[in-house]
């Protein structure tokens, strides 16, 4: 899993064939890694897509060499841990060493669908840690060829094992923007994946992270510690702000966005954000040197890899530039 510079796949923007051959434009750019949301409807309907992630991933797989993951799946609402588990399971027999997956606490717009109950943040973040152990023990446990049984305060399972295991597990991430929640990932996950920081919140992620890691006695070092990045590149920086204004609005959202459940929902709150709110909430520019700074702090702070996710539509523009501009920069 080496490589500085990953690819978020825009799911919610593109059609799943284009998904498909943006991931191979991004591994020829040089962009190691590609991510993909779990997610059941666009954040703005003006977006106009929302694949079914795991299904995309397999024919993505078929089309890259790379190592490639689920970005921020959630368990309790849409799938139970072990359907999450049997997935990634049958992902990494497929593709040996290449496919691991990052599980967060969720949001309603994905979730609510099926109609449960959609819980208060202290109990999405406890169910996001019973399906981290649930998902790490019928790793283990179906590696070993035994069956495995849980009963715990948010999910159940019968004693039952998967049959299509990898010989090497898929490596398990907990995606979180909460130093709590970062802890508790380095003493429970393989590793972490920081989502919707700044610099200074992205330091002590980590910091948390690597003591959570050390008080189980394990090696933080050897543990993936990656970040996920929305910038807005275009050919001019007006562009650059306007692809921002019109097609991330969330960006300026200075409030928990975890409850909103419609995507309308979400369009009629983002006409009341100007380009004003964004400042120095996610970079914009036509300059690859600013997006070069950008990710650069990151690196520097210890993430061994950060994920861009481009906000702007066009998508083969940005990974070309980044190919030539970005990246090679990064390696030198």
């Amino acid at each position: 899993m080496q490589g500085r510079v990953g690819y978020v796949v825009p799911l919610d923007a593109v059609t799943p064939r284009e998904a498909v051959d943006l991931s191979v434009m991004a591994q020829h750019a040089g962009f190691v890694g590609t991510m993909a949301a779990d997610t059941f409807q666009p954040w703005l309907p003006s977006l106009g897509q929302a694949p079914h992630v795991w299904t995309l991933l397999g024919a993505l797989a078929e089309h890259t060499t790379g190592d490639f993951g689920v970005g921020m799946a959630v368990a309790g609402g849409r799938m139970h841990p072990a359907a999450l588990a049997q997935a990634a399971a049958t992902l990494g027999a497929l593709h040996p060493g290449r496919h691991w997956i990052s599980m967060g606490v969720g949001e309603a717009l994905h979730e609510h669908v099926v109609g449960d109950y959609w819980p208060e943040p202290p109990q999405r973040i406890e169910r996001l840690f019973e399906a981290v152990e649930l998902v790490k023990r019928l790793f283990a446990g179906s590696g070993a060829g035994r069956e495995v049984r849980y009963d715990g305060s948010h999910f159940r399972m019968e004693s039952s094992r998967l049959w299509t295991m990898p010989q090497q597990p898929p490596a398990v991430l907990v995606a979180t923007s909460g130093p709590h929640t970062a802890r508790r990932a380095g003493r429970s996950a393989d590793g972490l994946l920081a989502f919707a920081v700044q610099p200074q919140q992205a330091a002590l992620l980590l910091e948390r992270f690597r003591e959570g890691a050390r008080e189980s006695g394990k090696d933080p070092a050897a543990m993936p510690a990656w970040l996920h990045l929305n910038v807005s590149w275009a050919s001019s920086t007006e562009a650059a702000v306007r692809h921002v204004v019109e097609r991330y609005p969330m960006a300026a959202m200075r409030f928990a966005r975890g409850d909103l459940r419609s995507p309308h929902a979400v369009e009629q709150i983002a006409r009341l954000v100007r380009a004003e709110d964004f400042e120095g909430r996610i970079p914009a520019s036509a300059d690859p040197a600013v997006h070069l700074a950008e990710i650069r702090t990151y690196l520097d702070l210890g993430y061994d890899r950060v994920f861009l996710h481009n906000v702007g539509p066009d998508q083969a523009a940005f990974l070309q530039t980044f190919g030539r501009d970005v990246i090679p920069e990064l390696d030198s």
